[in-house]
């Protein structure tokens, strides 16, 4: 037996920010929209330890001494992805410290340490997953 697949629409390559899907109720594979198509809409650089989160998607930290602390939104929209940079290369001598109240992967802080350091979480809803990190 021969499984075949039918693509609908003039082109096989989905618009930026679609992605083919499998439609098993009708057997079809569809375009459909990212929900985070990972377009950058906010980028914030703060000024001051501590930093809360509010619109980011990402956070470059400034030059700073001792040990600057981001505080990620307590109930942000699901599936929500949030990226912490250190923006200068400093964090091996002063480190990064996120910070959530839903946990990020069992943590309530989460360093970096690593010079030009970043992690990238989501939310699922009642905690943060980490999806990368250089930490």
């Amino acid at each position: 037996m021969v499984n075949t697949k039918t693509f609908i629409g003039s082109t096989v390559v989905p618009p930026d920010g679609y992605v083919l899907t499998y439609d098993t109720t009708d057997g079809y594979y569809k375009p459909r929209p990212l929900p985070n198509p990972g377009q950058i809409m906010s980028l914030s650089s703060p000024a001051a330890s501590p930093y809360n989160v509010s619109i980011e998607d990402v956070v470059p930290v400034p030059n700073h001494v001792g040990t600057f602390i981001v505080n990620l939104p307590a109930l942000p929209q699901v599936g929500r992805t949030i990226v912490i940079k250190d923006g200068y290369g400093g964090a091996g001598l002063n480190p990064i410290n996120v910070a959530a109240v839903p946990l990020i992967d069992g943590y309530a802080i989460y360093p970096i340490s690593t010079n030009f350091g970043a992690i990238r979480v989501i939310f699922t809803g009642t905690t943060y997953l980490v999806l990368s990190k250089v930490t």
